[in-house]
């Protein structure tokens, strides 16, 4: 059974699920289920079930499913918003590789400043992720905000700052052993300034390199994700 859909938790009530006439047109029309067929709903926040469809508009939950795809412990990114399409592909991919929380920067050289509409569509594009992925947790993509704004929404877990200097110690020199709730940041294209570096080590952060060359905006947080992750993931 490989067909899926993304439900909010809000549609369900009981073991009904009331299907919006979106997820009725993908589920009869593009997967072309009829009544009696079943499908794995999930609400994004953890939870898979065996359903079954049972009109074009309801569909029934059944068995809780037990799955396990997430990292050990949940990543914040905080990204400063790359030109054109770029975040588009970070919020993507990051998704893929097990972000929970993606935190879109407005920083000194950021050149964009994005429409509501926009971070809207960020949270599609995560929630489309999250189900071709196979996650369990979709990201939350937070509103652009400020450097500061983010950084006290993440708390107190560590916090590692993506610079590309060959003075800084690479992440997984950094990174601890045991995996725990992380925050990553990385900058928009230019850098972070160095009033910005200033004060993030001001606040606890440590730079780190992810390697000999310098990335791309849109290609250092998938390097830094992809890293923690392995290690992370040895412990599944």
């Amino acid at each position: 059974m490989s067909q899926r859909l993304t439900i909010h938790p809000h549609q369900i009530q009981g073991q009904a699920v009331q299907l919006t006439p979106e997820q009725s047109h993908y589920l009869g029309r593009v997967l072309r289920l009829h009544a009696g067929a079943e499908f794995i709903a999930m609400d994004g926040r953890g939870h898979w079930w065996r359903a079954q469809l049972l009109t074009p508009e309801m569909a029934e939950l059944g068995e809780l499913l037990a799955v396990e795809r997430e990292l050990p412990a949940p990543i914040a990114l905080l990204m400063g918003i790359p030109k054109g399409d770029g975040m588009d592909q970070v919020v993507r991919q990051a998704t893929e590789l097990g972000v929970r929380q993606i935190f879109p920067l407005i920083t000194e050289r950021t050149q964009v400043q994005p429409s509501p509409a926009r971070c809207q569509r960020w949270q599609r594009i995560a929630t489309e992720a999250a189900e071709q992925s196979l996650r369990q947790w979709n990201p939350d993509i937070f509103p652009a905000q400020s450097l500061a704004t983010a950084l006290a929404q993440v708390g107190g877990m560590p916090k590692l700052v993506c610079d590309p200097e060959p003075e800084v110690p690479h992440l997984l020199s950094v990174l601890r052993p045991e995996p725990e709730a992380l925050a990553v940041l990385i900058g928009p294209e230019g850098g972070w300034s160095g009033k910005e570096i200033a004060w993030l080590e001001g606040q606890g952060a440590k730079r780190v390199s992810l390697g000999q060359r310098v990335l791309r905006t849109v290609t250092a947080p998938l390097a830094a994700l992809a890293l923690v992750g392995a290690q992370w993931e040895q412990y599944l």
